[in-house]
């Protein structure tokens, strides 16, 4: 039987062991059975360690910190309902490639299945979310042990980072006593020097034969477009794509959260332009090259789906294998930044006249939209497009899942500097939202705004507990439209069996009833509502005036759900007739 001295030291190793690979990030939640752990992650002095009351908020925290680090954060929680609530976060970390350590402590196994309370069956509990389980058993201290703890550590870290980033799961049974105040004896185990047990540096993607096959591709037509989907790696893959389009005469579609919408090359307003279909039938390429995942655009999605037989590779070097339609022929497993600014120096000759039409299209569409938006008042399109202007290229957006990814994405403007855009895109949920954002914030050196409805605030509201406890800040742009605005825009907005008895806004739209101001004041937040373009603009500089001590606020934009099909419907006419009389 191992005593509690025994568990502290190996947990401490373990921990001290995490900090030698790289790790500098824990969010811990209360409870009792996990307080060893608790421990040994609070007192590691290479550690910031971040204190929540929610598990669920504790998970996206830690996602939304990873996500802007690009380094494993760990997660720490107590037994039962509490590992579970770590579930979202798990899933969300699977699909969009983020590297997270799930650390739940667990009863031991003589407790289990046996009426014992805080107990359930945590053994794989996250499924095939989790890259990897692992039960770490109870051991005593010896060198032995020691040296396997380490070792054990140094595997999660690196299997959490390398390849496809992910969540892996650690499950600690621990029994009682779970406290000593006994002094720890001194350990020999670790590396000199500050060394982690076991180095991996992580794998580099490369090949020649790659890197041949991209450029045979690249050469096989002359009017090829590049399809830039979200990246949250720290690599210049936003340069690399605009160099690489710029010296190809390439039209680059790069949604925001690509980082990549920039440079001469850049098309702001393709979901606009591939609504036309007669544009849509003209601008056929004779290949198409992608990176990252797809964009959110749903007109674009249609658009590289019904190519038929044009080639389209993907540069997927953590085999993501993103690719709903099937349509891919070649998938390489090549780093894109590299191998775009490889490319740039030797681009091929495009159509002379290829990027040109883009460009004329996309001059066209801005010209209809302002038109529309600049009689439209205050909206949810002028918000986007705004923030697109406004925030400064050191500023971090996080965006909220639903409509407003989707208004970034289709109003955002090209820039030369613009700011990182990050959004929980992988399973595309709500959940969490606001824990992520504040992640972002505690990784980001700039400030960082969230975009966000009502909806999605009041599914995370007490994600706003943050900036008190943990002296965080924060802007909030919410879109109050009273409900779920994207269901406005599905075909149950318009059905009659969802109309009777008003069964749509009471089950689907599902409109909060709540005074955000008074969330506010309970939060600790700034709160200003604002009714013009003039007062959003002023509202949103005050938010930035106080540098680095600039508070938590948000800024309340009233809309209405009807309206804001309306105008949408609006500017996609715009766009439409614009390109008619062209």
């Amino acid at each position: 039987m191992n005593s509690p001295t025994d568990t502290h030291l190996l947990l401490n190793v373990f921990v001290d062991e995490l900090a030698r690979c790289g790790m500098r990030a824990a969010c811990t939640s209360p409870g009792s059975r996990s307080t060893p752990l608790v421990l040994a992650l609070a007192h590691e002095s290479r550690l910031e360690c971040y204190s929540h009351i929610d598990e669920r908020c504790a998970g996206f925290f830690a996602l939304g910190l990873a996500k802007t680090s690009g380094l494993p954060v760990a997660v720490a929680c107590t037994s039962g309902t509490a590992a579970a609530e770590l579930l979202p976060a798990a899933i969300e970390a699977h699909e969009a490639g983020v590297p997270l350590l799930l650390l739940t402590a667990d009863r031991p196994p003589e407790l289990r299945e046996s009426g014992a309370g805080q107990t359930i069956d945590q053994i794989k509990l996250y499924g095939d979310a989790a890259k990897w389980f692992f039960e770490v058993g109870n051991h005593e201290a010896t060198p032995e042990r020691l040296r396997w703890m380490r070792t054990l550590a140094c595997r999660a870290y690196w299997c959490a980072l390398e390849g496809r980033p992910g969540a892996v799961h650690l499950n600690f049974p621990l029994r009682e006593p779970l406290v000593s105040d006994e002094p720890l004896p001194a350990e020999q185990s670790a590396r000199a020097h500050g060394q982690p047990y076991v180095g991996r540096p992580p794998a580099r993607l490369a090949t020649p034969e790659g890197m041949e096959m991209l450029s045979e591709f690249v050469t096989s037509g002359k009017r090829g477009v590049l399809v830039a989907g979200r990246h949250e790696r720290l690599t210049p893959l936003g340069e690399a794509a605009a160099a690489f389009c710029t010296a190809a005469g390439w039209p680059l579609l790069a949604e925001p959260l690509s980082g990549a919408r920039r440079g001469e090359a850049a098309v702001a307003h393709y979901d606009a332009l591939l609504r036309d279909e007669s544009f849509a039938a003209d601008m056929r390429p004779d290949m198409v090259l992608r990176v990252g995942d797809l964009p959110t655009s749903k007109p674009l999605r249609a658009w590289l789906a019904g190519l038929g037989e044009v080639p389209q590779t993907i540069l997927d070097p953590e085999g993501g294998w993103r690719d709903p339609d099937a349509v891919l022929s070649c998938s390489l497993a090549l780093e894109p930044a590299a191998a775009l600014w490889q490319l740039s120096d030797s681009a091929p000759p495009a159509d002379p006249d290829w990027l040109s039409k883009w460009h004329s299209a996309d001059e066209l569409a801005a010209e209809a939209i302002l038109g529309a938006l600049g009689v439209a008042g205050l909206s949810e399109p002028v918000v986007a497009a705004e923030l697109g202007v406004l925030l400064p290229a050191e500023a971090t957006l996080f965006v909220a899942s639903s409509m407003p990814v989707r208004d970034i994405e289709s109003f955002w403007p090209v820039r030369a500097d613009p700011p990182r855009v990050l959004c929980n895109r992988g399973a595309n949920g709500i959940d969490g939202t606001v824990s992520s954002a504040f992640g972002a914030a505690a990784a980001s050196n700039g400030p960082v705004v969230l975009l966000i409805g009502d909806v999605a605030l009041a599914y995370d509201i007490g994600g706003l507990l943050a900036h008190r406890r943990l002296d965080l800040d924060l802007t909030i742009v919410l879109l109050d439209n009273q409900g779920g605005g994207i269901f406005d825009f599905l075909p149950v907005a318009r059905s009659q069996t969802a109309l009777r008895d008003d069964v749509y806004t009471t089950h689907i739209s599902t409109p909060t009833g709540l005074d955000f101001a008074k969330a506010a004041e309970l939060y600790g937040f700034g709160h200003e509502r604002v009714d013009d373009l003039f007062a959003f603009r002023a509202a949103l500089e005050r938010c930035f005036e106080d540098g680095p001590d600039r508070g938590a606020n948000i800024v309340e934009v009233r809309t209405e759900r009807a309206a804001n099909v309306e105008l949408h419907r609006q500017l996609w006419e715009a766009v439409a007739g614009a390109l008619g009389s062209a």
